[in-house]
């Protein structure tokens, strides 16, 4: 509880007033759910064969274009902030660092390679908000209409990259030891009994 009021100062301390502190809050919002598209087509092409109690028909189309849609809202909130934000984000990494330290550092190669497509978005992203239109806080570097053609080319090659470095973490594996026991003991016949 202490850390959470520290963090709440520090917060407001760079950002002066709610409302300056909501718009930070939805432009994270919005950094989270550019995860969501990439995933779900990354566990499409790796977990295939898991059982999942959902499946929505269109998928491959519905996600790049919930990606574009997600990257233009960040494109949209606007320079300073879409900066503030990202620097926030990579203020943030020496804390998962230090956490990553003490589990041991399993996996962190793997899981960096398949992250790198997230953490070269970020400043990409931050740099084409900061040369685009002035009406988003840029500079005016990219002409009026051509910003957005940029977000939408950038976001589908971070998108195909970011699916494309999906990859059977151990947790999936787990996972799919668990399924395979499980579906095999449905399959094994019950013992009769008889009362008696």
């Amino acid at each position: 509880m202490w850390f959470n009021l520290g963090v709440s100062f520090v917060f407001m301390f760079f950002f002066r007033g709610w409302g300056t502190l909501a718009a930070v809050i939805s432009v994270a919002t919005v950094i989270s759910f550019l995860t969501g598209p990439v995933s779900v087509m990354a566990l499409r092409t790796h977990a295939a064969d898991l059982p999942r109690p959902l499946r929505i028909a269109g998928m491959p189309i519905v996600a790049p274009f919930a990606f574009v849609c997600a990257s233009l809202v960040l494109y949209w909130a606007c320079w300073p902030l879409t900066g503030q934000i990202i620097l926030l984000i990579v203020a943030a990494l020496p804390i998962y660092l230090y956490y990553q330290s003490k589990s041991g550092w399993a996996d962190f190669r793997a899981e960096l390679r398949s992250a790198w497509w997230l953490l070269a978005y970020l400043p990409v992203m931050a740099l084409l908000s900061l040369c685009g239109e002035q009406a988003f806080g840029g500079y005016g570097i990219i002409p009026d209409g051509w910003d957005l053609f940029a977000v939408v080319i950038v976001a589908l090659a971070f998108y195909r990259r970011g699916v494309a470095s999906g990859r059977r973490t151990t947790y999936l594996r787990e996972y799919a030891t668990v399924q395979r026991a499980g579906s095999a003991e449905d399959d094994t016949p019950l013992p009769v009994t008889h009362a008696g």
